[in-house]
């Protein structure tokens, strides 16, 4: 122990004590430094960066697991149910969303689910045939995805037959639907048209926008619209004569003896029921008239994507992101717009030749420019359309990152690359 005094030391006895004073040297007492301190609570913020977050992931896959198995028991309780209903009357209930008791509302009646463990707090449950195909269910009080729409959840087998047999109503303009295309990846289509106007029975009108017309909502690939053989100017670029009906990106699309066409990655139910359609695509000043082809799978044409609007109308409309001059090509510029029409997809979205009204963005599935000053071209991908006044140039289509839709002037090159983004129909 530590005295902070002097301690007196006695030995023997009587007389002979002889006394001693022993000096107890006090031991300083001694508190940390601020260094050692700081060093301290580094140490303390290190191991708490390092043990929060494997705590925090502990608790949130405690949480998943116990929902996935609150939902796996959920889910086998609600086809306890159905069976349960169906022993009284038919109950084939194809979509489903939970109330405000944890049951379900169903569109052919409610449903009461009997369990005795947690119940949703929202979502909703989408059957086929009786079966569960799709759910959104939470039980956390989140806010639940919406499901799928028909389009997207039906098979293709399904809706084939449905197209065959005019059985559409559930299939919206815009529903969207992934596609497997094999090495070129996943892709998203959607119901681009399903409208058949009076003028589509008109002799020499275009099928490309009647009837049931499936788009893809996003560039797929990048191709030459024009091939090596292509009749080039060194300074003019090449020439845009035959049109789509003599290009090398036709071939690309259509081709069923390359197994590398767009044709062939398409899966073999949709292969086995695209219909044959009748094109007409415009020409230039190197043709006399309009290209006739016979295509199962081909590029929009301008005239499918924009609607022509006069200098008046456009005159006066900017936006603050985009404060220059709107008006872009009009359709006169393509021979082949009076002999299609717009697509119902791009009608409801209201998309002109005046270039800053709305447009749906074409999802770029695949960054093909390198160089960042060009990195407008990303959202570019070929129509089928050539200039009527430009010996060397051809169509695309663009919408930008900020919502601008124009039709864009390119002079062709045997290997310029732009986006490919075709269009079929099935029945």
């Amino acid at each position: 122990k530590n005295f902070p005094f002097n301690l007196l030391m006695t030995r023997g006895g009587g007389n002979g004590i002889i006394k001693k004073k022993v000096e107890v040297v006090k031991m300083k007492t001694k508190g940390f430094t601020l260094i050692e301190l700081l060093a301290v609570i580094v140490i303390l913020a290190i191991i708490a960066l390092i043990a929060i977050p494997i705590v925090l992931n502990i608790i949130d896959s405690s949480k998943e697991e116990s929902n996935e198995r609150s939902k796996e028991l959920y889910l086998e309780a609600v086809k306890e149910a159905i069976a349960r209903k169906n022993l009284i009357s038919e109950f084939n209930p194809e979509t489903c969303e939970v109330n405000s008791t944890g049951n379900l509302t169903c569109d052919k009646g409610e449903l009461t689910v009997e369990i005795s463990g947690n119940r949703p707090t929202g979502g909703a449950i989408a059957f086929e045939n009786g079966n569960i195909i799709e759910e959104t269910l939470v039980f956390d009080g989140s806010t639940p995805k919406s499901l799928s729409s028909k389009f997207g959840r039906d098979s293709w087998s399904t809706i084939i037959a449905n197209v065959k047999t005019g059985n559409i109503d559930d299939y919206k303009v815009g529903d969207t639907k992934e596609i497997n295309l094999g090495e070129l990846g996943i892709h998203t289509v959607r119901v681009a048209n399903k409208s058949t106007l009076e003028k589509c029975n008109e002799p020499g009108f275009s099928q490309t926008a009647c009837g049931f017309v499936i788009e893809f909502a996003d560039i797929i690939t990048t191709h030459s619209f024009l091939g090596e053989d292509a009749e080039c100017d060194e300074y003019e670029g090449c020439s845009n004569k035959g049109g789509w009906k003599d290009s090398e990106i036709r071939r690309y699309l259509n081709d069923e003896k390359d197994n590398n066409s767009i044709y062939n990655a398409l899966p073999k139910e949709i292969r086995n029921n695209i219909k044959d359609t009748y094109v007409v695509s415009g020409h230039g000043p190197n043709d006399k008239e309009n290209f006739i082809t016979t295509d199962k799978i081909y590029l929009l044409s301008a005239g499918e994507i924009f609607r022509d609007v006069t200098q008046d109308e456009c005159e006066g409309i900017f936006l603050e992101s985009y404060p220059y001059d709107c008006r872009g090509y009009d359709l006169d510029n393509f021979t082949d717009s009076v002999m299609t029409r717009q697509l119902d997809y791009y009608e409801n979205k209201e998309v002109t030749t005046c270039s800053c009204t709305n447009a749906p963005l074409k999802e770029i599935a695949l960054e093909y420019v390198p160089d960042e000053q060009y990195y407008w071209a990303r959202y570019m991908w070929w129509l089928r359309s050539v200039f009527s006044d430009h010996s060397f140039s051809s169509g695309v289509g663009n919408f930008d990152d900020v919502g601008h839709a124009s039709i864009f002037s390119v002079q062709l090159g045997s290997s310029d690359e732009f986006g490919v983004s075709p269009a079929f129909r099935i029945g």
